[in-house]
């Protein structure tokens, strides 16, 4: 909140040194042909339009409009290449008439977020930036304080941009229902977690693939007790986990809830965590706990760790995420062979309920400065993007940089040269929008036999969504990190037994008075009006 109140009198500061500017509030529609018989180019609006190249030198010809790009660093270039000299931004700005001035700034989050409010506070204001979806309360404080162009009418002749949204993730970027940002999709979309599972394991102990929690306990203990990589030691593990526990979030699934998620019930959105079914969730995990079938190691357990052991084939069952068949899956085959991994569905609980928790609507968050000359120029440039075609450059080149450079074809498929791959990799950071179909081609040619066009749809089939799209509401941005923090010590002590189950009660009621009562008619208030 501190910082907050920084950037809001850092911003007004920017603002009466930048006496004098368009507010960029009053933009025209642009005109591009929005005939939709007519033939598609993949653009809202044509090059030397409003906006997009507005001033002429002697001869008439339009000039490329100049656009400043803030946007988070880390990668590397090649010889002679920087973020603003290469094929890709070259590329940008001759198919868009315009001239890209980038600032790459830090690869962290917060040390990004921190520059930027710097150049906020010294008048530096970028036209675009692209931030991290988990920074919406610095966008609702900023749209509040007219730093951010209000986008709702500007983006209706872009089709390509509002077909790349999903349309409830529109709700994370309303500031009192206006629109003041455009989401970026994650490259798998919306795909998570999956359960996956050793079938040769299964196999060598004559085991069926587990359906029912019943199943789950049983194959569990087999992999702990029955020796089934056959080493004759004992040095497999029942369930890893880790101490995040969403890491672990079918065992949730199995009666409906997930930590943090809000679900629908009886015609309401609810907070899983304090949900009837939550505690018998915890009551069911403690057991599994106490009998040592869920590796009591996981409080202190980070995710390299738990990938670790999967590589070293010490567990046959682990919930990972949809690229795992290229990490430690992959590693897991290379340290044995006969090791064969499958994605299986969640285990269904007492009440018929399974899931994993569902992946996030969006990954970032692309913002227009309300400072802005050329809004519509960024929008067009940002509508470009927005189509598998443009998104196949990025990712296989074009020109010279295609096939036999960034891709061969290889039995009638796609397949990236790894190498090239990640000597351009920083090309990829280009792309400000992600296209909302999924790049089959891309994840074929990341490994054929990986299947993860397969590993991705089995994710999204069984995910369990979070159901709150919106901006924090006033009491989650005062209450909800203390919330959080209560939850995560609470349920770590239910599961190792340092206190009862039935202390769940007593959580909800501590939960509720310390904010979350509130918070839920805020987000019940919510869900009605955005139905």
């Amino acid at each position: 909140m501190k910082r907050m109140a920084i950037v809001a009198l850092t911003f007004i500061l920017a603002v009466v040194l930048a006496a004098g500017c368009s507010s960029g509030k009053e933009v025209n529609s642009p005109s591009g042909n929005t005939n939709k018989d007519a033939p598609s180019t993949g653009q809202g609006s044509t090059a030397g339009e409003s906006g997009a190249g507005d001033s002429s030198d002697k001869n008439g010809a339009d000039k490329p409009a100049v656009i400043k790009v803030f946007m988070m660093g880390g990668a590397k270039f090649p010889d002679g290449q920087d973020i603003n000299d290469n094929p890709w931004t070259e590329m940008i700005e001759k198919e868009n008439n315009i001239d890209l001035q980038i600032d790459y700034g830090p690869a962290a989050p917060d040390e990004f977020m921190s520059k930027l409010n710097l150049k906020i506070a010294s008048n530096d204001i970028p036209d675009l930036f692209v931030i991290p979806s988990s920074y919406q309360n610095w966008l609702m404080e900023n749209a509040e304080l007219g730093a951010l162009m209000e986008l709702d009418g500007k983006l209706d002749p872009y089709s390509n941009i509002m077909n790349a949204v999903y349309p409830e993730s529109w709700e994370a970027v309303k500031y009192n229902g206006k629109i003041y940002a455009i989401p970026v999709l994650n490259d798998g979309n919306k795909a998570t977690d999956n359960l996956y599972i050793r079938k040769d394991w299964l196999d060598r102990l004559k085991l069926d693939v587990p359906k029912t929690l019943e199943d789950y306990e049983k194959v569990i203990k087999a992999f702990r007790d029955e020796d089934p990589d056959g080493n004759s030691k004992d040095d497999t593990y029942a369930m890893v986990a880790y101490d995040n526990m969403l890491g672990w979030s079918h065992l949730f699934g199995a009666f409906g809830v997930v930590p943090g998620f809000w679900v629908e019930k009886d015609g309401q959105l609810v907070i899983s965590d304090i949900q009837p079914e939550m505690k018998e969730a915890l009551a069911y995990i403690h057991k599994l706990y106490k009998e040592k079938l869920l590796d009591n190691e996981w409080p202190i357990t980070k995710i390299a760790a738990l990938k670790e052991k999967v590589a070293n084939n010490q567990t046959g069952i682990f919930e990972g995420s949809w690229a795992a068949p290229r990490g430690e899956i992959n590693t897991s085959v290379q340290n044995d062979p006969n090791a064969e991994w499958i994605p299986i569905a969640p285990p269904t609980g007492p009440n018929g309920k399974q899931g994993v928790f569902g992946g996030p609507y969006f990954k970032s968050i692309a913002v227009i400065s309300s400072q802005a000359k050329h809004p519509e120029a960024i929008l067009k440039m940002l509508n470009w993007m927005a189509v598998p075609d443009t998104m196949d450059k990025f990712v296989f080149g074009f020109g010279d940089l295609g096939e036999g450079v960034l891709f061969d074809i290889v039995e009638g498929k796609y397949a990236l040269n790894f190498e090239n791959h990640n000597k351009y990799g920083y090309r990829q950071q280009l792309m400000y929008m992600q296209p909302k179909e999924l790049n089959e081609k891309k994840m074929e040619s990341l490994g054929a036999h990986f299947d993860l066009v397969g590993t991705i749809k089995h994710s999204v089939q069984y995910a369990i969504p979070n159901l709150f799209m919106g901006a924090p509401t006033p009491s989650m941005i005062e209450n909800m990190s203390s919330l959080e923090k209560l939850r995560t010590e609470t349920f770590t002590k239910m599961i190792v037994g340092e206190l009862p189950v039935d202390a769940f009660d007593e959580f909800v009621k501590e939960y509720n008075a310390k904010g979350g009562e509130v918070i839920t008619q805020e987000v019940q208030q919510w869900y009605m009006s955005s139905r």
